[in-house]
């Protein structure tokens, strides 16, 4: 069989630790062409080991980015700016650091939506009517974005690129907007988690009603046997299987949650239903 050699290393994302100049030559003399803030995402060649084996003269070349205000329906190559910045500042401390997201990396970005009519409703509570909601609440009706990232850009953000055709293309979001997917996984499966203890909390309840109300317990339709079959059935096929797509489609923590238990008490009201 050919041997094939190693793949090309591609760029590296790194983050400033320190706000610097980027010069364009390896020198402190040379022309300024970009100035960066403590923080910022630039990019640089793979095969750089900053740690082992730093680039000998001081000077790292970096590409900090040019993109700021992003056109969502392209994939055209993105604009940089080539440049030195210095691999250390202070008393020898190291300038950049590899983040922990890398390009090419499978993510889900977050966006938090401008109007909803449920936070619409939450704001009009005196609790929430002079100040903001909680994030957990914003988050939990916030839209999910999958894709890989492909670059950086101005402001600390990555850029999510996204199949062509998708809508949007592109998103640029900082690290806390941006989650992965064993994270994403367990909130998904947590949000229909709440779902099914919502659906059976409902279900169970309407049972107790009608066996106050003097309805049987032993036999008919309200008996206990019907309501633990709807349970088993809710418990062990119906909510795992309403759970997984929801995380295929990128629903919502609120959506997959309201999924999961309109499914389950769907199925109630087929089995219980006069």
């Amino acid at each position: 069989w050919p041997q094939r050699g190693p793949p090309e290393p591609v760029n590296q994302i790194l983050r400033l630790r320190a706000a610097t100049k980027v010069h364009e030559q390896a020198n402190a003399d040379s022309t300024e062409v970009a100035e960066l803030e403590e923080g910022s995402l630039v990019e640089a060649a793979g095969a750089v080991d900053l740690e082992g084996a730093p680039p000998e003269g001081g000077w790292l070349l970096i590409r900090a980015p040019l993109e700021d205000k992003l056109d969502v329906m392209s994939d055209k190559p993105l604009e940089y700016q080539d440049g030195w910045i210095p691999i250390t500042f202070g008393e020898g401390e190291k300038m950049v650091e590899r983040t922990e997201l890398q390009l090419g990396h499978k993510i889900a970005a977050r966006v938090f939506v401008e109007t909803h009519p449920v936070l619409d409703l939450l704001k009009k509570l005196p609790r929430w009517r002079d100040g903001e909601l909680p994030e957990w609440m914003r988050a939990a009706v916030a839209e999910i974005y999958t894709g890989k990232i492909g670059g950086v850009a101005k402001r600390s953000r990555f850029i999510v690129q996204r199949p062509s055709g998708a809508m949007p293309e592109r998103v640029a979001v900082k690290r806390a907007m941006i989650v992965l997917p064993k994270e994403r996984a367990r909130q998904t499966t947590l949000a229909g988690l709440l779902g099914l203890a919502a659906s059976l909390a409902v279900g169970l309840s309407i049972h107790g009603c009608c066996w106050a109300q003097g309805r049987p317990l032993e036999f008919g339709l309200m008996a206990w046997p019907p309501l633990l079959g709807w349970v088993t059935l809710v418990l062990v096929f119906l909510t795992p299987v309403t759970i997984g797509p929801s995380y295929l489609f990128s629903n919502s923590q609120a959506a997959t949650a309201c999924v999961v238990a309109w499914m389950n008490m769907l199925l109630y009201y087929d089995l219980f239903s006069e």
